[in-house]
């Protein structure tokens, strides 16, 4: 039993209704590559067009199918050719594509609506389905990737003969082959039948073959570049199973952080274990990527080859290779910027005291110096205005009062310049061997009056000429701070003794050792701290900054001394001064 053209026909639009699903299924399995969505309105185009043909033979539909019939079938192949260009990554030429479609459309519908003749509409679309076949052949010779060559030859070669087949259909019309009867079964209506049913599923294989060389030409690409990332890459990379540790893969740059060979990090299943610091951290790190499947900028100490440790920032994510579990990690070293944070921490920290001691130096500026210059003001003007009426005892006084506050304003003036001096580090220093009793006579010169004024005794217990080696300006200021500061808080009638003692041939201890009110813990743990200071009246109110505290400590630790103080409330305190006997100065 013969085959009719209708049945042709009705395979045509079944045929293209599984090309419409097998394209749909690549439009939707790769949204990223253009070219499949065109082709799946091709498909659909030609199965809607087949199924016109199909109902050629109801009177009532023919006008609108003989409108529509040619139309589609020209509009799916001009799809096909606009997804070949948009699947190379070309732009679509629409100032050719444009009046190439309209050309044809004046054609048809002057053949149609004007002078109708069916021949002409005959050789019309079968010269433009030629044309645009020979086109589509062309572009894809001229822009197919090297990843494709054979199955974009295949195609050429496709549209090459589906072009010659309508090129001979629209010659043979034109010598007057007979184009009424489409549906009688001859050769010259069967060509097209069978070209569209053939050329069809080639193209369709044509289509998958070449989309499927794309997409494995871009997985190896995407391989090539993840080699290359993973092999020159600054950081430490690692592949390995999830379940022992064992290494499957590193770069070289691992290898340069942890100091082992490429060998020994894969040939170790207990590399990825004994490289951690803290197992705590590593365990931390697995808990996190079961969690989430993955880890990013995980900071951990991990331990070189040599013994020596590092910080270092880690991302991981699990991933599966054959179905095994396994775990890719990527280590940067960050030691270097930890120093840098370190370092910047620790400037900041000193940018903070620099920033309290400068406001505590102009508090003590403007408080304490305004103080002792009041006091003088309002002594030297009662001196000018009442000095007619006052007794000799009055004047005398009131002269003992303006010079404590000289003497007072002195040594703060010089406690304050001594310490922008240091500060600055610009201090300089005089080494050279003194004899200990006459430094402290000569220490004793500003504040003896101080004393008598309050009647406490200062005692001098050092046997002989003891001598000892350092700076002769830096010791008196030390001393002489001191002292004051044990008169100031001895009571009247109180009792200061200054000694001294060599230690082991070491070092000489100097102590000034008042019966003062004494000191509580919180006061003593913070005497030297520049920042913490506890301004305390004297026994008489007299001021007192902390200042020479801190600078004498400061002065002492210059002479690679040291300066304490035992005290309890009440009982009085000493104040140790330790300087050794082989003193080289710092500079």
């Amino acid at each position: 039993m013969g085959i009719d053209i209708k049945t042709i026909v009705l395979i045509l639009g079944i045929t293209h209704l599984m090309q419409v699903l097998v394209f749909l299924y690549q439009y939707k399995a790769n949204k990223n590559i253009a070219g499949p969505g065109w082709w799946l309105l091709w498909s659909a185009f030609e199965s809607f067009a087949f199924v016109l043909i199909l109902l050629r033979n109801i009177p009532e539909l023919l006008p609108q199918i003989i409108i529509l019939q040619n139309i589609i079938l020209l509009a799916g192949t001009i799809f096909i050719y606009i997804g070949i260009l948009r699947f190379f990554g070309k732009k679509v030429n629409l100032k050719f594509l444009i009046p190439f479609f309209l050309t044809f459309l004046i054609i048809h519908f002057y053949f149609i609506f004007v002078h109708e003749d069916i021949s002409i509409r005959s050789v019309n679309i079968s010269i433009f389905l030629s044309a645009i076949s020979f086109i589509t052949a062309f572009s894809i010779y001229r822009h197919k990737p090297e990843s494709t060559v054979l199955t974009s030859n295949f195609n050429i070669s496709l549209f090459i003969v589906h072009g010659l087949i309508f090129a001979y259909r629209a010659l043979m019309i034109s010598l007057g082959a007979p184009v009424n009867e489409i549906f009688e079964p001859n050769f010259f209506n069967f060509l097209p039948y069978f070209d569209s049913l053939i050329v069809s599923l080639l193209w369709t294989f044509g289509f998958i073959m070449m989309l499927n060389q794309r997409l494995t030409a871009e997985i190896n690409e995407s391989k090539i570049h993840f080699e290359l990332i993973f092999n020159h890459s600054p950081d430490g990379a690692i592949i390995h199973r999830a379940v022992d540790g064992l290494g499957i893969d590193c770069n070289e740059s691992l290898t340069k952080i942890t100091g082992y060979s490429k060998e020994e990090i894969l040939g170790d299943p207990y590399f990825w274990y004994k490289v951690w610091e803290s197992p705590k951290q590593r365990v931390q790190l697995i808990q996190k990527i079961r969690e989430q499947g993955f880890c990013e900028n995980f900071e951990a100490v991990f331990q070189r080859k040599d013994g020596q440790f590092f910080t270092g920032l880690i991302s991981a994510k699990e991933l599966s290779l054959k179905g095994i579990p396994h775990i890719f990690a990527v280590t940067r070293d960050i030691s270097e910027r930890k120093r840098f944070e370190s370092e910047l921490k620790s400037k900041n920290e000193e940018l903070n005291r620099l920033n309290i001691e400068k406001d505590r130096f102009f508090s003590i500026i403007s408080h304490d110096l305004r103080s002792p210059f009041n006091s003088l003001l309002g002594l030297s003007g009662i001196l000018v205005e009442e000095i007619a009426d006052m007794t000799e005892e009055q004047i005398r006084e009131i002269s003992v009062s303006i010079r404590n506050s000289l003497t007072n304003l002195y040594r703060l003036l010089e406690n304050l310049l001594e310490w922008s001096v240091m500060e600055q580090g610009s201090f300089h220093f005089n080494p050279e061997n003194i004899k200990l009793p006459v430094l402290i006579d000569e220490s004793l010169i500003l504040v003896g009056e101080f004393a008598k004024a309050k009647n406490i005794q200062i005692m001098i217990n050092i046997q002989g000429d003891f001598a000892i080696v350092g700076d002769k300006n830096i010791l008196q200021m030390v001393i002489r701070n001191l002292v004051s500061n044990a008169v100031k808080f001895t009571p009247r009638e109180g009792q200061i003794e200054i000694s001294a003692e060599t230690i082991d041939d070491k070092a000489v201890i100097i102590k000034v050792k008042d019966s003062g009110i004494g000191m509580d813990p919180t006061i003593v743990n913070n005497l030297f701290n520049f920042n913490n200071q506890i301004n305390r009246k004297g026994t008489e109110n007299e001021a007192s900054t902390g200042l020479g505290l801190v600078l004498c400590k400061m002065l002492i630790e210059k002479h690679n001394g040291k300066l304490w103080a035992e005290s309890e409330v009440g009982n009085g305190s000493v104040f140790y001064v330790s300087i050794p006997v082989n003193n080289e100065l710092q500079n």
